[in-house]
């Protein structure tokens, strides 16, 4: 008798495991990705990690945070809710980062389009050549400003001396001034030319670098079955045809 009840208990003990077990193996979060290799962080009222593809097993209940991350490509974020009854699989696509979106970023900040492919020395240095570059207009700028409303003044006092009927000598000093605030005032326009030009040509430079020059994938554009993409190496800057038949 005490046998049979012995073996009724163990029984119902491993009923009880084997649901158990049963019950955890159908629950949890599976994540997967395309490509795969991705490293996945969920962030909840616990904190886990791991690389796709990948299987959390924890009792995990409540709202989280997911976030998937990978060299190359776009980070995915979104929210979830948990139930540890129940199982949940996510399957993400991730998006390939580009040089055209490299390039629209540095578009509007120069150095942008680097950080965003990566190449945080690089942006960190077209940002800080631009920012430069524009400090020097604003100096070249002001500097014409004095000069040329220096020529502006010298203009004015040689008429007038004119005007008063003054000596030849007289004359001849205020023409001389005039001349050299005119050079002055010519030499700080050409100055503040050429800080413009630097300034559009930094911009330039930097956004056909985050173009060209993306290390993931170069932009290409497709018309009809032919593709444009722009080609970069050490014998020069082109760009590829390429047509499907």
């Amino acid at each position: 008798m005490l046998k049979r009840n012995l073996t009724i208990v163990v029984t119902a003990l491993l009923l009880i495991v084997a649901v158990s077990v049963e019950a955890q193996s159908d629950s949890g979060l599976i994540v997967n990705s395309t490509p795969p290799g991705a490293n996945v962080l969920l962030e909840g009222d616990a904190v886990v990690s791991g690389v796709t593809p990948v299987s959390f097993r924890y009792t995990l209940i409540g709202k989280y945070r997911l976030t998937l991350k990978m060299s190359g490509y776009e980070d995915y974020h979104t929210n979830i809710v948990l139930d540890p009854a129940r199982q949940m699989q996510m399957d993400v696509s991730l998006s390939r980062k580009t040089g055209a979106k490299a390039a629209v970023r540095s578009m509007f900040l120069p150095g942008w389009g680097q950080q965003y492919t990566e190449q945080r020395s690089k942006g960190f240095t077209f940002s800080l050549l631009f920012a430069g570059a524009v400090a020097a207009y604003f100096v070249a700028d002001h500097n014409f400003d004095i000069k040329n409303e220096r020529f502006s003044r010298r203009l004015t006092e040689y008429d007038d001396a004119v005007d008063r009927g003054v000596g030849m000598e007289e004359l001849e000093i205020r023409l001389r001034d005039l001349n050299e605030a005119q050079e002055d005032a010519f030499d700080a326009e050409d100055v503040r030319r050429i800080s413009i030009g630097t300034v559009a040509g930094v911009w330039a430079i930097n956004v056909l670098d985050a173009l060209l020059f993306s290390p993931k994938e170069r932009a290409t554009v497709s018309i009809e079955g032919l593709a444009i993409s722009p080609k970069a190496d050490s014998q020069g800057i082109g760009i590829t045809l390429s047509r499907a038949f």
